[in-house]
């Protein structure tokens, strides 16, 4: 049997011991929410390397959004995107962002990348970008290219081939640090494009 001192303070503690338990209780749920809302919502990303300069740099702090593709939600073109590299899933993680989409066909050359025949207009890439290797893709119905921005740095689609969408973790919502940025999806202005073949 405890002494009588040492069975008062134990249930203190466990049934309302005052300042330490609560804090203990605050703390216990602040972690079980953490893990609840990383493990279905939101989690946090840094950046490695230089593949999406100059929209993101090395460093730095991403918040993902885990929960947009949820149900029959599909990822938009000019998502940036977290995905597991294919090749090893379990190990490494790409920041890109999607640009062409399941069924569509892909044509990447030395200034300019074409979707379905007509070329995409990027407005978050500096003009005159050399985007080589060059390359053509049909994309299956899971598929999708994914590219960085910073398009001479990245080891993207042009190498690894078309991502599916399982392989995709959750897209980037916004950079908490070292500055605050919220990401916003681009506009792709269809009367922007042109045929590829007949330009205008």
């Amino acid at each position: 049997m405890l002494p009588y001192m040492s069975r008062t303070f134990l249930q203190k503690l466990l049934y309302g011991g005052g300042v330490f338990f609560d804090l203990t209780k605050w703390l216990i749920l602040v972690v079980v929410a953490l893990i609840i809302v990383n493990k279905f919502w939101f989690t946090i990303f840094i950046v490695d390397g230089e593949s999406m300069e100059p929209n993101f740099h090395d460093r730095e702090l991403v918040l993902l959004n885990k929960n947009y593709l949820r149900g029959s939600a599909l990822p938009a073109r000019g998502d940036a995107v977290v995905v597991q590299y294919p090749g090893d899933p379990e190990h490494k993680r790409y920041v890109k962002r999607v640009i062409a989409l399941p069924g569509e066909s892909i044509e990447v050359g030395y200034d300019l990348v074409a979707v379905n025949g007509k070329r995409l207009t990027e407005s978050y890439i500096p003009y005159g970008t050399n985007m080589e290797p060059e390359g053509n893709w049909q994309l299956r119905s899971d598929q999708y290219f994914l590219m960085g921005d910073n398009r001479e740095n990245s080891n993207d689609s042009r190498y690894f081939g078309p991502v599916e969408r399982r392989f995709f973790i959750g897209r980037a919502a916004a950079i908490i640090y070292p500055r605050f940025l919220a990401i916003e999806k681009p506009l792709y202005n269809p009367a922007s494009a042109f045929l590829v073949n007949n330009p205008q």
